[in-house]
């Protein structure tokens, strides 16, 4: 498990990256990270770092919409 998600990388393969994770074909999320995961797109807007916002903005995309 990873800060917010996991990480579904086959265990016989291996990973040189220890903080892009969340740019990873093999990372997973659900939506109970999703308010993690608007504070961390909010941060990373208000500090115009649009290439790690549109990470964190298309894994909420990724996410089922929310109801009720």
């Amino acid at each position: 498990m990873l800060a917010n998600g996991w990480c579904n990388r086959p265990i016989a393969t291996d990973c040189a990256y220890e903080t892009i994770c969340e740019g990873c074909g093999y990372y997973q999320t659900t939506i109970e990270f999703r308010p993690t995961l608007r504070a961390q797109a909010a941060h990373a807007e208000c500090n115009q770092q649009t290439d790690r916002a549109a990470i964190f903005n298309r894994l909420l995309d990724t996410l089922p919409a929310e109801t009720g």
